[in-house]
């Protein structure tokens, strides 16, 4: 009897365990991931930049980009008295771009109907302030295109800064403890004088995945000096740096 115990005992200790394992796995989302690559960096905070492109199967009218728009704009908790709506065309050719910007984040939404079999709709979202549950509310945003779209591409990049220029064998020291960090595998790297960046694929980062020279990637890191402010600047993005840099 006491080992029937043991063993229900043992079996409801294994499902709790898989249980908070789980529950630990959802909490390391996407942001919290390249939040600590930062500060392995030791660079400071900067901005936080979100790109979602989504393919709807058919074309939308100017009053579903523009619903749809508003209902993004809800979920980021952003005033919709402060939007500027700029409208190109009409019909299967019609563009539409609502742009906003509130204390420390800048949003631009894009609806385009290039054919007459599908719409797009890229979302560009600029974060310049630290806070929790940041990720929640880029999941929202994310789940609103996923009622309307199957095919939703997220890129996220995490930038900081360092106040001056780093010899060329700190760049190296700095790549070498985030891929550790982040169970990483380089697959390429480009060089040059004052600026160094690096692909990779991450056991981590569960996030959409790329092939590049036959290789899986979904990390991107790059380091640039930049000679006009004698300053540093990190990008820490998956999959890929959808930034000009």
């Amino acid at each position: 009897m006491k080992k029937v115990k043991l063993a229900i005992s043992f079996f409801i200790l294994m499902i709790i365990g898989m249980t908070i394992s789980y529950a630990d796995t959802s909490i390391n989302t996407r942001y919290n991931r390249l939040s600590k690559a930062l500060e392995i960096s030791e660079a400071n905070f900067k901005f936080y930049n979100v790109k979602i492109n989504s393919v709807i199967n058919h074309n939308l009218s100017n009053k579903e980009f523009h619903n749809i728009f508003i209902e993004i704009i809800n979920n980021l908790k952003l005033d919709k008295k402060g939007i500027n709506w700029n409208q190109k065309g009409s019909g299967d050719k019609i563009q539409l771009c609502a742009t906003i910007k509130g204390s420390d984040k800048e949003i631009s939404i894009k609806g385009i109907n290039k054919n007459n079999k599908e719409s797009y709709i890229v979302v560009d979202i600029l974060d310049n302030k630290v806070y929790k549950h940041k990720e929640v509310i880029y999941s929202n945003v994310e789940n609103v295109l996923n009622k309307y779209s199957s095919q939703v591409d997220v890129s996220a990049c995490i930038v900081g800064e360092y106040t001056k220029r780093l010899q060329n064998n700190k760049y190296d020291d700095i790549l070498q403890k985030i891929l550790y960090n982040m169970s990483a595998k380089q697959i390429d790297e480009v060089k040059d004088v004052n600026f160094l960046s690096i692909t990779a694929y991450s056991k981590v980062l569960n996030d959409y995945e790329l092939e590049y020279l036959g290789e899986k990637i979904n990390l991107n890191i790059g380091i640039k000096y930049n000679e006009d402010d004698g300053k540093t600047l990190i990008y820490i993005a998956t999959p890929i740096i959808k930034l000009d840099y």
